[in-house]
């Protein structure tokens, strides 16, 4: 798997932008966070994205957890005193390559430090539908596959003596 793009999601932000996740993170924030990542996971595998969720949290330092046991794939918590914004930025202004970073935000100001630093800044919406492409693609290969497999394959009942 290539990972040389990245997608930074501005995780709680978007969370609270969007009503179904919104209503989770009401209930439960763990929730809300892993159902956020359930949805972009389609990205991360169809397209070979690096994805990290960016984090608020009152941790001293930054910290890193992998929900999925990939390394491509991150939960970045924000040191207290950084915030996920931050952390962000910092992340953009180190990237050799800016154009192959998407931001998603609905924060103006994350958005427009994405656009200035040469990132493009995706709002929830755009990730949704993204996602949502990404996850068709993913069903669809899976099905080509299986007829691909069924083709080739004969239960042994089916072999004339």
């Amino acid at each position: 798997m290539s990972t040389s793009r990245y997608l930074l999601i501005d995780a709680y932000n978007v969370i609270c932008a969007t009503d179904h996740l919104r209503e989770t993170l009401n209930e439960n924030m763990d929730a809300a966070r892993d159902r956020l990542a359930e949805i972009v996971a389609s990205i991360h595998d169809a397209e070979g994205v690096r994805v990290a969720l960016i984090l608020d949290s009152r941790n001293d330092r930054l910290e890193v957890e992998h929900p999925f046991k990939k390394n491509t794939f991150e939960y970045l918590y924000a040191p207290a005193a950084l915030t996920a914004d931050g952390v962000i930025e910092r992340i953009l202004k180190r990237v050799k390559n800016p154009s192959d970073v998407s931001v998603v935000s609905n924060d103006n100001m994350v958005r427009e430090a994405t656009r200035s630093s040469g990132a493009m800044a995706l709002r929830p919406e755009e990730l949704f539908e993204w996602a949502s492409a990404c996850e068709a693609r993913l069903l669809q290969d899976a099905a080509r596959r299986r007829n691909e497999n069924s083709k080739d394959w004969r239960n042994g009942l089916d072999i004339e003596l």
